[in-house]
């Protein structure tokens, strides 16, 4: 089992387990928490991210289109999705700046 299949099947676990809380945003009553259970984010990023620069434009896509999905918690992954915004393949660059936009709203 690879790391992506460990952690798309250990996440729902915790989250129906109640091990991952919400966290309280110290930002004020109208800023937006990061999506997702907040420990897994980074690492699940990185895994992601190293996908940008697959051979399959498939591939790439879907790795920023769960970028994108992940929110600030793929902050780390911004550096990875300006080079593939920059891809020769229209679909790929589109999501990946796409993604750079959703990483940024939040």
């Amino acid at each position: 089992m690879d790391r992506r299949s460990f952690f798309c099947l250990l996440i729902p676990a915790a989250v129906a387990a109640g091990c991952s809380k919400p966290q309280r945003s110290r930002q004020g009553a109208g800023s937006k928490a990061p999506k997702g259970p907040q420990g897994f984010g980074g690492m699940m990023a990185k895994e992601w991210a190293k996908d940008l620069s697959a051979a399959s434009p498939e591939k790439r896509v879907r790795a920023a289109k769960e970028l994108g999905n992940m929110g600030s918690a793929a902050a780390s992954a911004l550096p990875a999705l300006r080079r593939a915004a920059n891809d020769k393949n229209a679909a790929v660059s589109a999501a990946a700046r796409d993604a750079i936009a959703a990483i940024r709203k939040q």
